[in-house]
């Protein structure tokens, strides 16, 4: 059950500036304010008839309240925490693609399913380790490659650049864990925390019977899962967690990333909600971006960006709709008006941009003249390692 407690202390701190449902990407399509949920929770006795009249499962959680928040109330972890409560009691939220994402989650979940990597998401001539010190997190990118093979996007290439771009650069053999399982973040989002846990504690095991002391992840949510989620279900964890743009940017300081090749783009970057305004990391890929300026990469800023990026508009597949895809659509003209590429870290925001540019396609009065690539894409291109 939900009780009152726990929750009102979230958001006790709100004095109902109204800050949050101004700046709301949800708020700009359809009525949704965080104010008002956060009012009618600390006025009301019965906190749990107030979470079920508000709709809290279309909130993206993207933080964007939370950055512009004079008292630092964190509604995204309200909601993560409140889904959770709704979820025992069979709430669930507006899933897309057929439950693909959860039932997956949930397959995976069981003690008896053992995940195998495909081979061909492996680079040819890498020599790879099963123990070690350094290990790549890939994630769900096979398997959301597998299912979304019906839009224009490169997630094998992901994949292979990142083991390419880190086997360049690591003296030993680089760890890839070839039955990890998803990191959960998507079911942790929607309120399955028993599935989330299960995950989680699979694979906090292999790290640490692999002797890993570092996990390397290409994926904004997988990053935010293991650093912050995981540490949160398990305490203090034996290894540490870095967003493959934090390791090259550390790389490029210390003189060991050269950019050799040669690269013709321009190009504007999209801050993933995950990366920036949950983990505070802005600097890092607009690092790796400037300095690859001297092999051909003209790099351009978006008016919104930073702390005041505007969200892709879909967390965890939840609630894709006109509605989401008006938020994605007003990002992708804003590229569109400076570049020809915008690149992103985030595996989740590529997939929705790329799925929202292949329906364009088909219209030619709407259509959205600017690609979308990974940003592992470019350095691997721009390091000469790119097949």
């Amino acid at each position: 059950m939900i009780t009152s407690t726990e929750l009102k202390k979230r958001v006790s701190y709100c004095y109902q500036c109204g800050t949050c449902s101004g700046c709301c990407p949800v708020s700009y399509t359809q009525e949704f304010s965080p104010r008002a949920i956060i009012y009618d929770l600390l006025n009301n006795p019965n906190p749990q008839e107030i979470l079920k009249k508000n709709n809290l499962l279309v909130c993206l959680t993207c933080n964007y309240c939370l950055a512009r928040c004079p008292q630092n109330v964190n509604f995204g972890e309200f909601i993560r925490q409140a889904r959770t409560e709704l979820f025992k009691e069979g709430f669930r939220v507006e899933e897309t693609h057929d439950c693909f994402v959860s039932n997956v989650s949930n397959i995976l979940a069981k003690s008896s399913v053992t995940p195998k990597f495909p081979k061909d998401y492996i680079p040819d001539n890498v020599q790879l380790a099963t123990t070690g010190e350094i290990a790549y997190f890939p994630g769900c990118l096979a398997i959301l490659g597998a299912y979304f093979d019906d839009i224009e996007m490169d997630f094998k290439g992901i994949v292979r650049n990142s083991i390419l771009i880190l086997d360049k650069l690591l003296e030993k053999p680089l760890v890839l864990l070839e039955n990890a399982k998803c990191s959960g973040h998507d079911v942790l989002w929607q309120g399955d925390y028993e599935t989330f846990k299960k995950l989680a504690e699979y694979n906090v095991n292999l790290f640490v019977d692999a002797g890993v002391k570092l996990v390397i992840t290409s994926c904004a949510e997988d990053y935010r899962t293991l650093a912050v989620d995981y540490k949160e279900l398990f305490g203090e964890l034996p290894f540490d967690v870095m967003h493959i743009t934090q390791f090259l940017a550390e790389q490029l300081d210390k003189g060991h990333l050269k950019f050799e090749g040669q690269v013709s783009e321009n190009i504007t970057y999209h801050d993933p909600c995950r990366l920036g305004r949950h983990m505070g990391e802005y600097d890092a890929p607009r690092k790796l971006l400037n300095a690859m300026e001297k092999v051909g990469v003209k790099f351009t800023e978006m008016e919104r960006i930073r702390e005041s990026s505007l969200c892709c508009g879909v967390s965890a597949f939840n609630y894709c709709n006109d509605f989401s895809k008006a938020i994605r659509i007003d990002r992708l003209k804003e590229a569109e008006q400076i570049a020809d590429c915008l690149v992103t870290t985030c595996l989740k925001c590529q997939i929705h941009f790329n799925c929202t540019l292949t329906e364009k396609k088909s219209s030619e009065l709407g259509r959205i003249n600017v690609e979308v690539k990974d940003i592992t894409t470019i350095i691997a291109k721009a390091m000469g390692v790119s097949e």
